[in-house]
C-alpha cells in the first residue's frame, strides 16, 4: 500500500513516535494538508501505528485505537494502517 498525499485525509496517531514528538507529527501532517483526529471514527482514513507502541502495551496488546480501526476495516471501511516510517515518507 503506497499513498503520496496526506491531503483531506483524516490522520489519527497512536503510541509513541520515535523520531518526532507527536506535536511535531501533527504541525507536519497538518502542513501536508491532513486533518487530525483525536479518535479513530467511521470517517478516519489514516492510523499512523508507531512501533514503541509494543513497549507500552506489550507484545499481544493492540491499542484501542488499533482495534477499533481493525473492527471498521472488516466492517468495510477503508482505513489504512501504516508504520511511522510510511507516515515519514508521507511528509517529505
Amino acid at each position: 500500500m503506497m499513498m503520496n498525499s496526506l491531503k483531506n485525509q483524516k490522520v489519527v496517531f497512536t503510541g509513541i513516535l520515535q523520531t518526532l514528538r507527536r506535536e511535531e507529527a501533527i504541525e507536519y501532517a497538518k502542513k501536508k494538508g491532513a486533518i487530525i483526529q483525536n479518535f479513530v471514527t467511521d470517517q478516519t482514513d489514516i492510523l499512523v501505528l508507531a512501533p514503541k507502541q509494543l513497549d507500552i502495551f506489550g507484545r499481544d496488546i493492540r491499542s484501542r485505537k488499533q482495534i477499533k480501526a481493525e473492527e471498521l476495516i472488516s466492517q468495510g471501511y477503508e482505513i489504512k494502517i501504516i508504520s511511522e516510517t510510511d507516515f515519514l515518507n508521507l511528509i517529505d
